[in-house]
């Protein structure tokens, strides 16, 4: 049995034992090995809570913390938090004195002084590492773990940067116990989340922790987690940490894509400051988020997702991320309540309309392009081809994972077109297989003109198949540090990562088409792929350089945003967030007209 199994089951029989029990009621002790840090006198009760994964699986206990100043708000030791998320590893806590600690984990460490409500490290990524648990040796970067391809290398300019994160400046109080160090639940949750999206939240109840990480979120938060939240009020104490802890986080954490409304000066003065300053939108806003009823903080996080706006990955409104029943009191009370408050939000905010109105021409644009793509290529045609040119319709950088699990497993065949027909990673193998093999091929499009995103990976898979170039650029915009992560990539799919895979030679000419629709990874690929000397046609992409995470709201929702962690770039190092042009522009009649796009992709490459 390995050190996880033998975690998980030990887990197992602690939740058996005790679950959701007040343990204690105590007083910390006057020996507290800390000295000085003000937290001795703070009574609190601590509970055993039991942990699940998003599918309301057991995952064993965690042990949290209620100090009487706070008794709404969890705190979590560093160490039991640290288990909890990587099983079978913890975090060492040393007492410097005077409120000082020091941290080690087994990737990275770092410093946090109690008094002043700090917390440094010179690679505080690596010191919140859980990649080992997806690939062993990984660092902390981005990966969403498909077999076709496995994590090589990454490349940090400068290497290391020294960070210090003030939670004091937000009022939010680290404090101590006998020689370890206790974090607000949804604050070091926040810390943790990764690009994986290994992430915990805590509703009152029960932790739920993501194990699988971004596959576990895909139909986001569950009803389970949400329904006992669903109250027409919030306790003040929880209302006034959730509003700091928000401020926190976003100020921070946020990845300053470069076209929100608000992020200039959240970024100079933090999200606080930067909503009193915004005139009645803002204060509006800071308001509801701040108000202990229930409907209101809702409403909050709905407008304040209009000042986030970025094209589609940031929505802190929790009605957009949570799964809450349409039939419910808590919903039939909510919906005219958040639309009145948006409604008015539109009055004081008059330059969003023009956002909205973008957002509405956008997705009329994609229905018309699927509408202009059925009448000339037909309804659901994935591959065709038109004299010398094979066409791929593209929509999604998403796959069925389980097929392809199964077969880096050995466990089953290869997956085809026949077994998953709606695999857009099979649709588009299958359409280069049989392009690669008709001798009268001369060109391959691949149309992502409506593809709203999904995994880097297979990105990953695209460029080292289209031009040898398995990597990704981008940012961390809290450090200010440049990131190349480089890729092995299974080109052949033989299930092994060889070099036999450096063999695999495209002959075709490649075109891709692109357009405001092609959005975050659909953006992404055009951006290394334009560089890489790649055919683009269409209209500009739309942008979309940062990378999402889901994270916990301090009263156990979750919300979505833009991640400092990951700001794409391209091969030069610019931010992409303004799209990429093509190489041709194409009229709208002309986006799927195989043979005249087939004739502009000859001329570039006759250049």
């Amino acid at each position: 049995m390995n050190y996880c199994m033998k975690e998980r089951v030990l887990l197992l029989l602690s939740m058996m034992m005790a679950i959701s029990v007040t343990l204690t009621s105590c007083t910390d002790n006057d020996d507290d090995a800390g000295g000085g840090g003000g937290d001795k006198d703070k009574k609190y009760v601590e509970r055993l809570v039991p942990v699940v994964d998003p599918k309301n699986n057991a995952q064993g206990t965690v042990m949290l913390r209620f100090y009487d100043d706070m008794p709404n708000v969890a705190y979590v030791s560093v160490s039991h938090f640290h288990e909890m998320m990587y099983p079978g590893t913890t975090v060492q806590v040393q007492s410097l004195g005077n409120g000082r600690y020091a941290l080690t984990s087994p990737c990275g460490t770092a410093q946090v002084d109690t008094e002043k409500n700090l917390f440094m490290s010179n690679d505080y990524e690596a010191f919140t590492n859980m990649m080992g648990m997806v690939q062993p040796g990984m660092p902390n970067t981005t990966y969403d773990a498909l077999p076709i391809i496995r994590w090589k290398s990454l490349e940090a300019k400068p290497k290391q940067v020294d960070v210090t994160l003030d939670y004091g400046k937000y009022g939010i109080d680290i404090r101590e116990d006998a020689g370890d160090v206790y974090f607000p639940f949804a604050t070091i949750s926040d810390l943790y989340v990764d690009g994986y999206m290994h992430m915990a939240d805590y509703n009152g109840l029960t932790v739920m922790v993501a194990p699988n990480g971004a596959y576990s979120l895909d139909s986001g938060y569950p009803e389970f987690l949400i329904t006992p939240l669903l109250q027409d009020t919030r306790t003040a104490d929880m209302t006034d940490y959730s509003y700091k802890n928000l401020c926190f986080t976003l100020t921070n954490f946020f990845g300053y894509p470069g076209r929100t409304l608000l992020e200039k000066s959240m970024k100079e003065k933090g999200l606080d400051q930067a909503l009193q300053d915004y005139g009645k939108a803002g204060t509006m806003t800071r308001e509801l988020l701040k108000s202990t009823d229930m409907y209101d903080y809702f409403s909050g996080t709905a407008t304040l997702s209009c000042l986030l706006f970025d094209g589609g990955h940031t929505y802190t409104d929790l009605l957009t991320i949570n799964t809450i029943d349409t039939l419910s009191s808590f919903y039939q009370k909510l919906n005219p309540i958040r639309k009145a408050k948006l409604e008015e939000f539109d009055g004081y905010c008059p330059e969003y309309k023009p956002i909205k109105d973008a957002r509405a021409e956008n997705s009329k644009l994609r229905k018309q392009l699927r509408e202009l793509r059925e009448e000339k290529i037909g309804k659901d045609v994935h591959y065709t081809k038109v004299g010398n040119t094979a066409y791929c319709y593209f929509n999604e950088f998403m796959c069925d994972d389980s097929g392809w699990r199964k077969y880096y497993k050995g466990e089953g065949p290869k997956p085809t077109i026949e077994q998953y027909p709606n695999d857009w990673l099979v649709i588009l193998v299958d359409a280069i297989e049989r392009a690669q093999n008709d001798p009268e091929v001369k060109n391959f499009i691949l149309d992502t003109s409506t593809n709203g995103g999904g995994s880097s990976d297979i990105v990953m898979f695209i460029t080292s198949m289209f031009c040898d170039k398995p990597d990704i650029y981008y940012e961390n915009v809290l450090t200010g540090q440049k990131m190349k992560c480089s890729y092995d990539v299974d080109r052949n799919l033989d299930g092994k990562f060889d070099e036999k895979d450096k063999e695999v030679k495209l002959k075709m000419n490649i075109g891709v088409i692109i357009s405001s629709c092609s959005f975050s990874c659909g953006n992404l690929l055009p951006a290394l792929l334009k560089d890489y000397g790649i055919c683009l046609l269409g209209k500009q992409s739309g942008g979309g350089s940062c990378c999402v995470l889901y994270n916990p709201s301090a009263d156990g929702f979750g919300y979505r945003y833009s991640t400092h962690r990951a700001r794409l770039n391209n091969l030069k190092g610019e931010n992409i967030d303004n799209g990429i042009k093509p190489d041709y522009e194409l009229d709208f009649e002309d986006f799927f007209d195989i043979a005249k796009i087939g004739k502009l992709i000859e001329n570039f490459y006759a250049k």
